[in-house]
């Protein structure tokens, strides 16, 4: 049997000296686990440098691999905003026990292994970049290329 990869990303946020705050993704394997002082069990990403150093991270912006990269090479997650060559743009979830994009005006979902060969290329997640995702009722402006519209999509998380 062939071994795959299975690793996880959160984003932990903290605040630097002059009271802003930085975000950083953190990439290893997921565990939940409570610490001395904590109200409970905290989402925490644990990475290997010289031995297993843990981090908490946001639980609601945790996102499993794929498994799958996108045409620049880059690995795609859960919770990442991605396009594809026929202009179409939707979002990575974990839905029914397997990877899909939901894009579209019906909330089209279609399994990510079946459209592998659509050229995918990843651009931002719905965390750093909610403006990727712009609902129906928002107008686009002609001279942005930037700016992509979407039907609304509900990001609901099952637990």
């Amino acid at each position: 049997m062939a071994e795959r990869e299975i690793k996880y990303r959160g984003l932990k946020t903290f605040q630097i000296f002059n009271g802003e705050t930085n975000s950083v993704w953190i990439y290893g394997f997921y565990l939940k686990r409570g610490t001395y002082g904590d109200p409970g069990p905290q989402a925490h990403i644990f990475v290997y440098e010289n031995g297993y150093e843990g981090y908490r991270v946001e639980a609601e912006t945790i996102g499993q691999f794929t498994g799958l990269l996108d045409k620049d090479g880059q690995e795609i997650y859960e919770d990442d905003i991605v396009t594809f060559d026929d202009g179409k743009i939707g979002v990575v979830e974990f839905s029914n026990g397997g990877f899909v994009v939901r894009y579209g005006k019906r909330n089209t979902v279609r399994s990510l292994y079946g459209i592998k060969t659509w050229n995918m290329k990843i651009l931002g997640n719905r965390f750093e970049n909610p403006g990727l995702l712009i609902t129906s009722n928002t107008t686009k402006k002609k001279s942005d290329p930037n700016v992509h519209i979407i039907e609304p999509i509900t990001y609901e998380r099952s637990e």
